[in-house]
């Protein structure tokens, strides 16, 4: 009785000091930081403009020049920002959102 008692301790012993080391008795959150993760985006200004009989997105970009966004880079934001003007074309006094600028903008997170 007095082994199995003695092994039943033993036992004991060694499963609180393997919990102990492996899991530790002090928090692992204590001793590390996060890490801020930065990413540059670039940041969309746009524009409202009404449209009148006959104008083009090359007339409408032309009178609201882009100096860092190309032609084809812009079309696609148009499409983006106005998903309706896909399968249509203007109407007179109809109101559209042009991007005029792209702004790079550092979006850090926890």
């Amino acid at each position: 009785m007095r082994i199995l008692v003695s092994a039943l301790i033993i036992l004991i012993c060694a499963y609180f000091i393997k919990v102990d080391l492996i899991e530790g008795t002090i928090s692992k959150a204590d001793f590390y930081t996060v890490e801020q993760k930065c990413e540059k985006t670039d940041k969309i200004q746009t524009i409202t403009v009404t449209t009148a009989d006959g104008d083009t997105w090359e007339s409408l970009f032309a009178l609201y020049p882009a100096k860092d966004i190309s032609f084809a880079e812009r079309l696609e934001l148009v499409y983006k920002l106005n998903p309706h003007l896909l399968k249509q074309s203007f109407k007179p006094n109809e109101q559209v959102i042009l991007p005029f600028r792209t702004k790079n903008a550092d979006s850090c997170t926890k």
